[in-house]
């Protein structure tokens, strides 16, 4: 997972990609998406977390588990 530095500097760059080119709407709005959704997975795929919730039953639950694909 990359850091949340590492995802800013990603979606700058991202958004940076073809702002002084001239490129179809389409083309870019694809190439964005792309992009963006590589660098959120970049960021939550491999990541530790804690998940909190209620169980059938009413009790409080938390696990932590590694964000897989």
């Amino acid at each position: 997972a990359i850091t949340q530095t590492q995802l800013s500097s990603r979606i700058e760059s991202i958004l940076n990609n073809d702002s002084d080119k001239e490129v179809a709407p389409v083309q870019a709005r694809k190439r964005l998406a792309e992009g963006l959704a590589s660098a959120v997975a970049d960021f939550t795929i491999g990541r530790k977390t804690t998940v909190t919730g209620t169980s059938a039953t009413g009790g409080a639950v938390t696990g932590t588990g590694i964000i897989n694909i």
